[in-house]
C-alpha cells in the first residue's frame, strides 16, 4: 500500500486544524496511520484513492470531514490555446495522449516533493509501472507551443533528463536505468512516441524519460502536463487526479487541444460525474433511518453534490462506480464514529452454521489422524486441472484475459490443487500426507454451482490403494457411524485397476485410488502417490 508523509506545520495552515484534530480525523476518511514523529505523520492510503497520493488531496477531503469546505470542489480551466498533434503512426504504439496548463503556481521544494511521489505513485498503481499510463510534468516557459506527439526512429537524438549530452533514443533504452526498466514496453518496434515544442525542443519520451529542457525545479511558475497511455479512459482518469492536484497548489488550468488524426478534442475534462442517489438504498444499506437533509449534508461533507435524484461526484474521484459506493460517502460524511452498535432484535443467542460446523468437523478429524491441512487455491492452472491427467473438458470454466496463467481456471476438484502443491514440496521429508477442505466449481445449464469437497493425498515409497482407502473408512466411521461401499471403477485420476467409487447407498460420493503414474510423473513427483476425494455437500445432506 502507498505511503505518503504530512508534515503538521503545513497541513495544520491547508486544513485549518490542529494536530490533535488532525491525528483524529484522519482516519475517518480512510487512511490508516503507520506513524507519528515530532513534525510529521506517515499514513498509508488505499490505492483506490489516487487522489490521496498528496497533501492537497487529503487536506482537501479533511476540510469537508470538518466542515470548513463542503460540497463540490471547484477547478475552473479556461482555454490555453495550446495544441498537440498527434501522429497516426502511434495508434498501435501508444496511441492516446491527455494535456493541461497550470499558470502561476509556486511550489517550494515540498510541493515539488509531493507531486513528484503522486506522479510515481499513479505510474505504479493505475500506470501499471508505466506500461500503460505515463506522465510527464514540463516548465511550460522552457518550450514554444504547438506541440507534436510523434513516431520518431531509434536515431533521434535528445538530452535526456539528468542528462548533459545527447543521446540517441536506442541508446537511452539500453544504457540508461530507466531504459532498461520501461523499455520492454517498445520490444519489436522500430518506432518510438516522442513529444517535441514547435522548434523540435523535447519535452518527453513516454514512457521512459523527460527531457532535460523542460525539468522542473521550485522556480518554475507554468507547467504543462502530458498524460500518455494505451488506454483513453485510465490516461484521462490520471490527468483528472493530477490536474486537480496542481489546481489545489495554486495553478490556474487551461485546457489543450489535442488534434488527433479526425478525431479533435478538448481535455482535461473535468466536469463531475453521475451516480444514482437511492434514499432507500443509502439508509438499507447503513442500517440508519437517515432524513433527506441529512444524507444530502452528509455527501457535501464528502465533497459530493446532488442534482435531483443524481450524486454528482469530482472527477478526481475514479474509485465511485456503483450507488453503493455512494452509501459508502454517506457514512463517511455522516461520522463512522457517530454510528453506533445495532442489538439484533431477537433475543436469542446466534447460532453457528450446521454445514460450517459440519466442515470443521472433518477437517478436525483429517488433522487428528496425522494429516496437514492445505489451503490451496480456487483459480488455478489449466495444465494442472487437465493436461497433467491426460483429461478434456469441454464445460471448463476459465477467466477471459487472466493476469496469470497460474489462475486462469476454476477448479472442478480438489486433487489436482493438491498434486500441484505436493510439486512444490519435493525436496521435503516423506511421508507427506495432505488434505484439503475446499470448493469446487461445476458448469450446469443454470450457471455455474458450487460445493465443498474433501480431498485427502498420501505420498510415499509405499502409498497404495489400501493406504488410501483405510484412511477414507476410517473418516466415514467417524461422520457417518458406518462404513462406505467401495465397487471397483474408473476415474481421470487414478490408475485402471486401482481404483473404486465411494458410495453411500445409492448416493455416488466421490472416488479412491492410486494416482496414475502418467500424472505423477507429469508434476514432478518421484514416488507413489493415493488418495480420495468425496463432495462433502451431497454427504451432509445424506445425513440430515
Amino acid at each position: 500500500m502507498p505511503v505518503i508523509r504530512i508534515n503538521f506545520a503545513r497541513f495544520s495552515k491547508m486544513v485549518g486544524a490542529n494536530r490533535e484534530k488532525i491525528l483524529d480525523r484522519l482516519p475517518y476518511i480512510g487512511l490508516d496511520i503507520e506513524s507519528v514523529d515530532k513534525d510529521s505523520v506517515r499514513v498509508e492510503y488505499s490505492p483506490n484513492r489516487p487522489d490521496f497520493g498528496t497533501d492537497f488531496g487529503i487536506a482537501r477531503a479533511l476540510r469537508g470531514l470538518l466542515g470548513k469546505e463542503v460540497g463540490l470542489p471547484k477547478f475552473p480551466t479556461s482555454a490555453s490555446r495550446i495544441s498537440v498533434s498527434v501522429d497516426q503512426r502511434l495508434n498501435t504504439i501508444r496511441p492516446f495522449i491527455a494535456c493541461v496548463t497550470a499558470a502561476g503556481i509556486r511550489l517550494d521544494d515540498e510541493d515539488v516533493r509531493q507531486i513528484i511521489s503522486l506522479q510515481e505513485d499513479l505510474h505504479n498503481g493505475l500506470g501499471r509501472k508505466r506500461r500503460t499510463v505515463a506522465i510527464g510534468i514540463h516548465d511550460l516557459n522552457a518550450v514554444k507551443p504547438p506541440f507534436s506527439y510523434k513516431a520518431v526512429q531509434s536515431s533521434f537524438k535528445f538530452v535526456p533528463l539528468g542528462g548533459r549530452k545527447a543521446m540517441d533514443v536506442g541508446s537511452i533504452l539500453s544504457q540508461t536505468e530507466e531504459g532498461k526498466a520501461y523499455g520492454p514496453v517498445f520490444a519489436g518496434r522500430k518506432l518510438y512516441p516522442i513529444i517535441a515544442d514547435a522548434k523540435g525542443e523535447v519535452l518527453s519520451f513516454p514512457p521512459i524519460i523527460n527531457g532535460e529542457a523542460t525539468k522542473v525545479t521550485s522556480r518554475t511558475r507554468n507547467l504543462f502536463i502530458d498524460v500518455t497511455s494505451t488506454d483513453r479512459k485510465a490516461g484521462d482518469d490520471v490527468l483528472a487526479v493530477v490536474a486537480t492536484t496542481v489546481s489545489e497548489a495554486g495553478g490556474k488550468l487551461g485546457t489543450v487541444l489535442i488534434k488527433h488524426p479526425g478525431k479533435p478534442r478538448v481535455t482535461p475534462d473535468l466536469a463531475p460525474t453521475e451516480l444514482p442517489l437511492d434514499p432507500n438504498l443509502v439508509k438499507s444499506t447503513l442500517g440508519m433511518d437517515l432524513t433527506q437533509r441529512e444524507i444530502l449534508n452528509s455527501l457535501a461533507r464528502s465533497r459530493l453534490g446532488v442534482k435531483g435524484k443524481r450524486a454528482l461526484c469530482p472527477r478526481y474521484r475514479i474509485d465511485l462506480l456503483h450507488p453503493v459506493d455512494i452509501a459508502e460517502e454517506v457514512a463517511l460524511g455522516y461520522g463512522i464514529d457517530r454510528i453506533g452498535p445495532v442489538y439484533p432484535p431477537s433475543r436469542r443467542p446466534g447460532l453457528f452454521n450446521t454445514f460450517e460446523e459440519f466442515l470443521d468437523s472433518v477437517a478436525t478429524i483429517m488433522a487428528g489422524s496425522g494429516m496437514i491441512e492445505l489451503m490451496t487455491f480456487e483459480l488455478t492452472d489449466e495444465k494442472s486441472l487437465y493436461s497433467k491427467f491426460g483429461r478434456s473438458s469441454s464445460s471448463r470454466i476459465t477467466v477471459q484475459n487472466p493476469r496469470s496463467i497460474e489462475h486462469s481456471a476454476l477448479r472442478d476438484a480438489l486433487l489436482p490443487t493438491l498434486m500441484a502443491a505436493l510439486s512444490v514440496n519435493v525436496k521435503s521429508d516423506y511421508p507427506q500426507r495432505v488434505f484439503e477442505v475446499g470448493r469446487v466449481f461445476a458448469r450446469t445449464k443454470e450457471g455455474v454451482s458450487e460445493s465443498w469437497h474433501l480431498g485427502c493425498l498420501v505420498a510415499h515409497s509405499h502409498s497404495s490403494y489400501t493406504e488410501a482407502k483405510m484412511y477414507l473408512e476410517s473418516t466415514c466411521r467417524t461422520i457417518m457411524g458406518k462404513e462406505a461401499t467401495t465397487p471397483e471403477e474408473q476415474h481421470w485420476a487414478f490408475a485402471p485397476g486401482r481404483c473404486a467409487r465411494v458410495s453411500l447407498g445409492d448416493a455416488q460420493l466421490g472416488h479412491v485410488g492410486e494416482v496414475r503414474p502418467e500424472s505423477i510423473e507429469a508434476f514432478g513427483l518421484g514416488v507413489p502417490v493415493s488418495g480420495f476425494e468425496v463432495n462433502l455437500t451431497q454427504l451432509f445432506e445424506l445425513l440430515k
